[in-house]
């Protein structure tokens, strides 16, 4: 009897003691391979060339049309001098990588192809559209 309780205490502290196969991984060990915490909420600013996190260095643009969901927001980071932005979109991997264009009217910058335009006007705030079309907003707020 004594050598099954015996028995019976092992397995039972060798169950308890072994780590599930789905354990969440510890908060911290997430790293990108920018060396960016996902779990502390950092991502990788290519502008910036830094980890940022977006609510803290961005700036929130709220959808245009209204929409189920209203937490889905984007965000714009911009590089020191301006002439770069980037924006991250909600449920996408990799942010638009924009370039300052000239424009004597509005700040204003587009990617590569177009596709993409942002605008920067002090009394209207910002505006992100998708080939010609308004998608995402903000009012100005000293930017």
């Amino acid at each position: 009897m004594k050598k099954t309780v015996i028995f019976l205490a092992a397995v039972l502290a060798a169950a308890c003691s072994a780590a599930p196969d789905n354990a969440a991984p510890a908060v911290g060990s997430d790293r990108d391979t920018h060396g960016c915490i996902g779990s502390a909420g950092y991502t990788w600013s290519a502008v910036r060339q830094a980890c940022v996190r977006l609510w803290e260095e961005g700036t929130a643009l709220m959808p245009v049309v209204e929409i189920e969901n209203p937490v889905l927001v984007a965000y714009v980071v911009r590089s020191a001098n301006w002439k770069e932005a980037e924006v991250f979109l909600p449920n996408t991997q990799n942010a638009l990588e924009l370039t300052l264009q000239v424009n004597p009217a509005q700040t204003q910058w587009s990617d590569a192809g177009g596709e993409w335009q942002l605008f920067y006007n002090k009394e209207q705030g910002w505006l992100l559209t998708q080939n010609g079309a308004a998608v995402y907003q903000a009012p100005a707020q000293g930017n």
